[in-house]
């Protein structure tokens, strides 16, 4: 079970990386209302490389560069509310969007040497959605 540490501007958390796999590949795979600006076009793209499987240890979703303005972390938050309203998310992903969602609205504290108490946990094996 492998983790990766998300950070943005100077805090982050820790989440199992099944988890991250999940949410990443839902913000990348997601539509919002009206058209993707073009660099959320990008950054989708980087999404789903992140969530393939190959990054154990090692996810990034490049919050600092790619959230770099407050236009850029509205239009984040707006995709991670489309995706909260998904039916099948699962209790596991919604929990993990739910700290990135508060990480990047600057309501996390907790850095790579917090106290983990905050960490999602979920029955084991997890059968988060798998792409059919």
């Amino acid at each position: 079970m492998s983790t990766s540490y998300v950070e943005f501007r100077g805090k982050g958390f820790w989440s199992w990386d099944g988890y991250w796999e999940d949410v990443l590949r839902l913000l990348a795979e997601t539509p919002m209302e009206g058209d993707d600006p073009a660099w959320l076009t990008t950054v989708r793209l980087q999404w789903v490389e992140q969530a393939s499987g190959v990054f154990a240890g090692w996810i990034d979703p490049k919050l600092d560069e790619l959230l770099s303005t407050v236009d850029r972390q509205q239009v984040f938050l707006g995709l991670a509310q489309c995706v909260s309203r998904r039916e099948d998310l699962t209790p596991e992903a919604r929990a993990t969007l739910q700290l990135l969602v508060g990480l990047v609205r600057g309501e996390l504290s907790t850095d790579a040497a917090s106290p983990l108490d905050y960490m999602v946990s979920g029955q084991f094996p997890y059968r988060g959605l798998r792409k059919e």
